[in-house]
């Protein structure tokens, strides 16, 4: 449950559109974005016969249109629902709360989504087949990435021997220990490049690197980019979003 919070808050803060998770029987498993009124809207009915498929007209992508400016979008993911919306295509819209969205928009949308879903449930799911030693490490660096890890202290904290741990850690996940660590942090400095508030060395310092270089040539070894070129394509594509 905790993972399907976050995969519908991260996707929130990424878009800003409302989002609910719904299973097979329809319960609702969470929502983020939503204000009294918006729920009000939520179309129950319609939603429930499209995954029936009943007799629900819609556009191409899995759009649903309420009303002729107003729209939900659902995805099907591991035996879950996914709705997004209401989103308008229509910026003179009235109702304020409801976020412009041009419906060409909404495959990126359903793109975002998806590589969000997949990143916190599938990786969940690999995580199920690691040895204990294994897991726990990788619980460790969710928890501490920003701060300072070492193999070593690492070993000590979990009561295992640092060449058995190494070797482990990469049987199980194709990857050393290290690689790994850097990869999470970059991934985890991608959010925060985006905000102009921000410097460079406020994102290295942020996810665990200890000077701006060094963040500098692991982002790029493992992104092909500099954080720098990196921000200005994320920003640009935001701009054609928006």
């Amino acid at each position: 449950m905790n993972n399907i919070n976050c995969i519908c808050e991260t996707f929130y803060n990424c878009c800003n559109i409302p989002i609910k998770a719904i299973d097979k029987t329809f319960k609702e498993l969470h929502k983020y974005g939503y204000s009294n009124n918006l729920d009000n809207m939520f179309p129950n009915n319609l939603i429930k016969n499209f995954i029936l498929k009943n007799d629900v007209i819609l556009h191409p992508n899995n759009i649903i249109s309420v009303e002729k400016n107003i729209h939900y979008m659902i995805i099907e993911k591991y035996n879950l629902y996914f709705i997004l919306g209401p989103t308008s295509s229509n910026n003179k819209l009235d109702n304020a709360e409801i976020p412009f969205r041009p419906l060409s928009c909404l495959e990126y949308f359903e793109n975002l989504l998806t590589n969000i879903i997949d990143d916190k449930l599938l990786f969940d799911l690999r995580c199920k087949s690691y040895n204990t030693y294994v897991r726990k490490s990788i619980e460790y660096v969710h928890n501490h990435y920003y701060g300072d890890i070492n193999i070593d202290d690492l070993s000590k904290h979990l009561n295992i021997n640092k060449s058995y741990f190494c070797n482990l850690f990469k049987k199980s996940t194709g990857t050393n220990f290290s690689n790994f660590l850097n990869n999470f942090r970059v991934e985890k400095s991608k959010k925060l490049l985006v905000d102009n508030s921000f410097s460079l060395l406020d994102v290295a310092l942020e996810v665990g690197f200890n000077n701006q270089n060094y963040f500098t040539i692991v982002f790029k070894k493992v992104t092909n980019q500099t954080p720098s070129q990196f921000k200005k394509q994320m920003l640009c594509n935001k701009n054609e979003v928006y």
